[in-house]
């Protein structure tokens, strides 16, 4: 048994070597690599000739999706490219293939803490200024500063005995952890990360099934909650469908 991971799928020592050594009585067990909604993404273009190997594949996936259910065609794809190359998505592809879902359900909470005329004041100066210096940048980056920013309001609502969660460490306190460091537990979110998929990697590490966001009530806090529900819509939406065609 040899394991290989995501990033060095596409490293030129593992990739010559692989599609040499893989035969038709080996087994590929793809586990957690739907990394980008790109379904023409390199790596997973190097992931395919080794799947064109063998008929053996396992695909392992904590979400069915990082984004929306036409995601799903990734995982498609690592059983049998050929077969659903320039298709989009549709349940019956569930029937077609050996596909079990164990859902994972969650809840959204949203609670409110209140700002002051000064702080919406501030916000729209913080806009405008956003806007006035993106230049060349990349118009995503507003939403992105304007989220963090929001986030400073909430710190004096913070109590010691809870655990938050957040994109940085600007809060300099110990029961408010980045992203990138939570462990296994429950969390309050103070922002949100602006990947999907950062997003998903903190659900899958820490096991939360209850999310509870703190919402300043101003529009980007707003927007994010927004999609943060769509999201679990959906993947609520996809469980429904994928049971009635397990």
């Amino acid at each position: 048994m040899e394991h290989v991971e995501y990033a060095d799928i596409i490293m030129y020592k593992y990739f010559y070597r692989l599609l040499e050594e893989i035969e038709d009585n080996t087994l590929l067990i793809f586990n957690e690599c739907m990394r980008t909604r790109n379904r023409s993404d390199l790596t997973y273009n190097c992931a395919h000739h080794y799947c064109n190997q063998t008929e053996h594949k396992i695909v392992f996936e904590y979400f069915p999706f990082i984004e929306e259910k036409a995601d799903f065609m990734i995982l498609l794809d690592f059983i049998n490219k050929g077969k659903y190359k320039g298709k989009t998505f549709s349940y019956e592809f569930l029937f077609e293939e050996d596909v079990k879902a164990k859902p994972a359900i969650f809840s959204v909470e949203n609670f409110e803490v209140a700002i002051t005329e000064a702080d919406i004041k501030k916000y729209e100066k913080k806009k405008e200024s956003l806007f006035k210096n993106l230049g060349e940048s990349d118009p995503n980056i507003i939403p992105r500063h304007l989220h963090i920013w929001a986030g400073g309001l909430k710190k004096d609502h913070l109590v010691a005995d809870k655990q938050y969660i957040a994109r940085n460490k600007r809060f300099n306190m110990a029961n408010v952890t980045p992203y990138k460091e939570a462990q296994k537990g429950e969390y309050i979110l103070i922002d949100m990360p602006y990947r999907r998929i950062d997003f998903n990697d903190f659900l899958k590490k820490t096991g939360m099934r209850h999310i509870c966001f703190i919402n300043s009530t101003l529009n980007i806090d707003k927007y994010y909650l927004e999609e943060l529900k769509a999201w679990v819509e959906r993947l609520g939406e996809f469980y429904a469908e994928a049971s009635l065609y397990s």
